[in-house]
């Protein structure tokens, strides 16, 4: 089955009118390549939310205690994760399936807000070294590595069109 596809609000409204005539969940998601688990999905939000239900939903940030009252329903009243995201209105069952873990392993400070991509460098950088006159062996050095760089790459580029004229004048 394919993934990642993007389904349009009248396709999902064809197929569950096509189920209403009659045809079954496993014809419809043989005949249209999609998963089954994924057209009950639709069935559900159709049945709770109506024709709303089938609408790409925003993105929307939900609060430390929307999460927290998610998960202890979850929980305490033993529902599905199908069920507990229709009531809550959460698109996708895996961000309470995370909402759940995070707070099995880390308590309520795990279901805090996050806004963005989490920051992937440091905050606290140390201080730049700043900029001090080299030395004059410092200054011999670097342009030493700097002519060896130069001599390398000039080494290389001569053998690669010399290979090139060998091609060249195999082929002839």
């Amino acid at each position: 089955m394919a993934k990642n596809r993007k389904h349009s609000a009248t396709f999902r409204l064809q197929i569950l009118k096509d189920n209403q005539r009659g045809d079954s969940i496993r014809s419809l998601s043989k005949k249209w390549n999609i998963s089954t688990s994924l057209i009950r999905k639709w069935i559900d939000q159709h049945c709770s939310d109506g024709t709303k239900g089938l609408l790409p939903k925003n993105r929307v940030y939900r609060t430390k205690e929307f999460k927290l009252n998610a998960v202890k329903v979850y929980k305490d009243k033993g529902l599905s994760l199908r069920d507990c995201c229709l009531q809550f209105n959460i698109p996708a069952q895996s961000t309470l399936s995370s909402w759940i873990s995070k707070y099995e392993q880390l308590g309520v400070e795990g279901l805090r807000e996050q806004k963005g991509r989490p920051a992937t460098m440091k905050k606290d950088k140390p201080a730049a070294k700043k900029a001090q006159p080299l030395t004059r062996l410092e200054e011999l050095e670097k342009e030493n590595l700097y002519l060896r760089a130069e001599n390398d790459f000039l080494k290389k580029l001569d053998a690669l069109t010399r290979e090139k004229q060998t091609q060249q004048s195999k082929k002839r």
